[in-house]
């Protein structure tokens, strides 16, 4: 077997300690950038860690201070020494040293995947090995490595501000970045659905709250977008199921049946075929119950098709810790940062709290589990079914980060699940009155 060449930059390594040498002070904006691991030289390691202890200390950054530092590790200071003495005299240029902490962060993290696929082929080689296991070895292992990539996002003032002008631009040129939810009420509040933002849909067992998350994301399918669906309450084929019968008007279980008439069989056609054009648009999984794994698969679908939304249907089945508390809580906080890392929207169905029964008694909404989830909401919704009329759901935003909360109505159409603005509908419905006494 050949010997792998590890990736390294020896250079640029020098020339990080270089530039902190010639202005210590630039390390205060690096210092967590890097760990002693990251670095390829031994001697490189030794000395990051005896540079990162002394700027935690408190201390100057010399190379006295240096040596103080080594000869307190019992390191071997001579060739160390020997070796920052090489670091010092490498010329460099000023306002260079993001650029040679991200190439050596790059190096590192390249040592890493071939280190864990190396690991991970080893035990693949084993008789009796389980493919299963290796590959989910292997996945988390990547997920770790992953981890550990620089974010280089400015923090200052006037990188935000550029950042910000560069979004707007991008967005004069290109059009808005939001895709439309299908309600027009909702729309325009909001702005539809953003990068980087939480929704949160609550109702009761039954509502309809799988139905709104359905419909949300045929709607934003339509409007270009890319989503994942994790289901973690149905299997995928029912999810489809679902999907064709809303476009087609269709219930579930007549076309699970197969006893459909002549003109709904090519309803059905015609549902299917829409759905078979989002091939490389929908993705759907239905055996995913932790967040490393949804971020895992989120991650992958977004660099080989590109992503635009994410939606977990429902967060109350994710599994983690033991306590309710602390399993939402985590799930919570750990999907709203899958929302901003991977710059997607993430919608997320949850049950709500016995709290929250009376529509018109509170103005904050409790999501059963954990108060982080109505916090993490840049929209956080209830529907729940009207009582004069169970084909009409009342859908109330009573978290809207950006924007005044409101208040409107949908009609659940039955037996397809469709969901549409009822003003609409009844617009829709008064217009086909006027046509059939026309036609009278």
């Amino acid at each position: 077997m050949n010997t792998i060449n590890l990736p390294k930059d020896l250079e640029a390594e020098k020339a990080i300690f270089s530039l902190i040498l010639g202005n210590p002070s630039q390390l205060i904006e690096v210092v967590d950038l890097l760990r002693p691991s990251d670095f390829y030289g031994m001697y490189h390691q030794e000395l990051w860690q005896a540079v990162v202890e002394l700027f935690h200390d408190g201390q100057d950054i010399d190379v006295v201070s240096i040596r103080t530092q080594l000869n307190k590790q019992e390191k071997n200071v001579g060739p160390v020494l020997q070796t920052l003495v090489e670091c010092y005299e490498n010329q460099v240029s000023e306002g260079n040293l993001l650029h040679f902490i991200k190439t050596v962060k790059n190096k590192s993290i390249l040592r890493q995947i071939i280190q864990v696929t190396q690991a991970q082929g080893y035990s693949a080689s084993i008789e009796g090995a389980d493919a299963e296991k290796v590959l989910q070895d292997l996945e988390k292992d990547i997920l770790e490595v992953s981890d550990n990539t620089v974010d280089l996002k400015p923090t200052d003032a006037e990188g935000i501000i550029n950042s910000v002008s560069v979004d707007i631009q991008k967005a004069k040129e290109q059009g808005w970045v939001g895709y439309n939810s299908g309600f027009p009420k909702l729309d325009e509040k909001t702005g539809g659905f953003l990068p980087t933002q939480t929704w949160v849909v609550g109702a009761y067992t039954g509502s309809g709250k799988t139905f709104l998350i359905l419909q949300f994301l045929l709607n934003t399918l339509r409007d270009g977008a890319k989503v994942i669906l994790f289901s973690t309450e149905m299997d995928r084929k029912m999810n489809m199921l679902r999907l064709i019968g809303n476009i087609a008007g269709l219930g579930t279980i007549e076309m699970m049946r197969g006893k459909l008439l002549e003109n709904e069989e090519e309803d059905f056609r015609k549902a299917q075929q829409e759905l078979r054009s989002y091939k490389d648009k929908l993705t759907i999984y239905d055996n995913v119950y932790n967040l490393s794994d949804i971020r895992l698969k989120a991650k992958k679908i977004k660099l080989t098709k590109g992503l635009d939304i994410i939606a977990v249907d429902f967060i109350q089945n994710l599994r983690g810790a033991e306590s309710i508390y602390e399993r939402m809580a985590e799930a919570a906080v750990g999907l709203q940062q899958i929302a901003q890392e991977l710059n997607v929207t993430v919608l997320i169905g949850s049950q709500v709290s016995q709290a929250s029964a009376g529509w018109q008694s509170k103005e904050a909404i409790e999501y059963k589990g954990a108060g982080e989830i109505a916090a993490v909401a840049d929209v956080g919704m209830w529907m729940a079914p009207d009582t004069a009329d169970q084909s009409l759901r009342k859908i109330i935003i009573r978290k809207m980060r950006h924007g005044e909360r409101i208040k409107f109505d949908v009609k659940l159409q039955f037996p397809s699940g469709r969901i549409v603005d009822a003003d609409l509908d009844k617009k829709f419905q008064e217009g086909d009155d006027v046509k059939q006494q026309l036609v009278r």
